[in-house]
């Protein structure tokens, strides 16, 4: 990812060390790193003073525990803007500290000007910010969300891509936002599930097309139609990819309503959730 603009988004007890892959592929690419250190705190419930004005009172114990969590996260950012120097990295580094509801906003526009954004597993402690994160990130940014890039794995610089096709917008606006990994890596797999070959759908050729474009771009690429059986979507998707020691799973976000994937389950909502396989999404 030449020259690209990489943002990494890091819970309270992330560290430096946590950023490694990330930190390797800006150097390897003269790439820049900027770092959103998040921290959630509690919902401020308000008390209201029996005055004329009717003052709202901080709760003492909130106003506590969101100083804390203040100031771990100013340390953890004078930490890792010492490491981007060291590292001989430009970019900036940030804190957010605020109730999960409200980061969805805030991180969208952190996201405006990156060429990818990572949201790093130190941030799944808190379950409703995670997602709030990811669905920002998602649905308010223009650029794909990454996940599962951890120390040790090979998300960024892939020797295997499996991309999940199933002729959406999503799904393409995933393979272009990864397109500079793609034409990276040694092998790019495009998997179909369930291929649907009506002329509306994926065609008499599932992802003959998209190989023929990928192709052009330079990529090593072969096309697998698989079939799911008793397993649900995602888990065809996980097998395969370990099947074929892929070391990145490109795909598309929410291709039906966000809201009935949360409440029915869905693709989407069981790749977010997994944490054994690194994901390239967009939508």
């Amino acid at each position: 990812m030449k020259n690209a603009t990489f943002l990494a988004l890091q819970g309270p007890d992330g560290t430096t060390a946590d950023l490694a892959p990330i930190v390797e592929a800006a150097q390897a690419h003269n790439g820049r790193l900027s770092v959103l250190h998040t921290g959630p705190v509690p919902i401020l419930n308000y008390a209201i003073t029996a005055t004329p004005y009717a003052v709202p009172v901080v709760p003492e114990g909130w106003l506590g525990e969101r100083n804390r969590m203040a100031e771990l996260l100013a340390v953890k950012q004078t930490e890792t803007r010492d490491f981007l120097v060291k590292e001989g990295l430009t970019g900036e580094v940030a804190t957010l500290c605020i109730e999960p509801a409200a980061m969805h906003d805030i991180v969208a526009v952190r996201a405006l000007f990156a060429d990818v954004s990572i949201v790093q597993n130190t941030l799944r402690d808190n379950e409703t910010a995670f997602n709030n994160i990811v669905y920002g990130l998602l649905f308010e940014a223009p650029g794909p969300v990454m996940l599962n890039v951890e120390k040790g794995g090979k998300a960024l610089a892939s020797d295997t891509v499996m991309i999940a096709w199933n002729s959406s917008v999503p799904a393409a606006r995933a393979v272009r936002g990864a397109l500079p990994l793609l034409k990276s890596a040694k092998e790019v797999i495009i998997a179909t599930f369930d291929a649907d070959p009506s002329r509306w759908a994926d065609g008499d050729n599932p992802g003959a097309d998209l190989a023929m474009w990928l192709s052009h771009h330079g990529c090593n690429v072969t096309v697998g139609e698989y079939v799911t059986g008793r397993k649900s979507v995602s888990q065809s998707i996980l097998a395969r990819a370990q099947e074929n020691a892929a070391d990145l799973v490109v795909m598309g976000a929410y291709g039906r309503s966000r809201w009935n994937e949360r409440f029915f389950g869905g693709t989407t909502e069981s790749m977010i959730k997994q944490t054994e396989m690194s994901v390239l999404l967009a939508h």
